[in-house]
């Protein structure tokens, strides 16, 4: 008790510090919230533009979204969505560069290989596309996914003069009888296989 009085002026020199901090990481908190109700307001907007098949808009909107809010949720979701309407728009390079600030982890992993694979096969990088496609089928949970995922990087290992990689994701597949693609897959290594 001796050692509070004599010292009480640090002590609340102290509190009024850890209010401080605490007033501080209140006002960025809701400084943040606020940020990303707005960004996902503008994604909606974007989204509604996309489905509408507007697309010059819809990149244009999605362009000023990621740079404004590129460190919300609905940031990074609007990155991949302009990636998306990019490649629709045939400029693969524009949307590698897009999709390049795009993290590859979370929820979102698998959907930005993807992306990326068809951009660099758009761009007729097909190894790199394949490459790309796998690591798709790598991160995705959904087995079906994978396999689509793994399909695509068959077709992007032919056309790059691969058929034997190609072969072997064939195979792959079609030893599982109970896979979506299994008919596709033995259909797949008859053509690859025939001389």
């Amino acid at each position: 008790m001796t050692w509070a009085k004599s010292h009480a002026r640090q002590l609340g020199f102290g509190a009024l510090g850890v209010a401080a901090v605490a007033g501080i990481l209140w006002v960025v908190r809701a400084q943040n919230e606020r940020s990303e109700l707005a960004a996902s307001q503008q994604l909606v907007a974007a989204q509604r533009s996309v489905g509408a098949g507007n697309l010059p808009v819809a990149a244009t909107d999605l362009k000023k979204i990621a740079q404004q809010y590129g460190s919300t949720r609905a940031g990074a979701d609007a990155k991949v969505l302009l990636g998306q309407v990019l490649l629709q728009q045939g400029k693969a390079d524009e949307a590698l560069k897009e999709l390049e600030g795009v993290g590859t982890s979370g929820p979102t992993a698998a959907s930005v290989h993807a992306l990326r694979g068809a951009a660099l096969e758009q761009s007729g990088k097909f190894a790199d596309a394949a490459a790309a496609y796998l690591k798709a089928a790598e991160t995705t949970i959904l087995t079906a996914e994978a396999e689509s995922f793994k399909s695509d990087a068959a077709r992007a290992w032919i056309a790059a003069g691969k058929r034997d990689e190609a072969l072997k994701i064939w195979q792959g597949i079609a030893a599982n009888p109970g896979s979506v693609l299994y008919s596709e897959a033995l259909l797949r290594v008859g053509e690859l296989t025939a001389k």
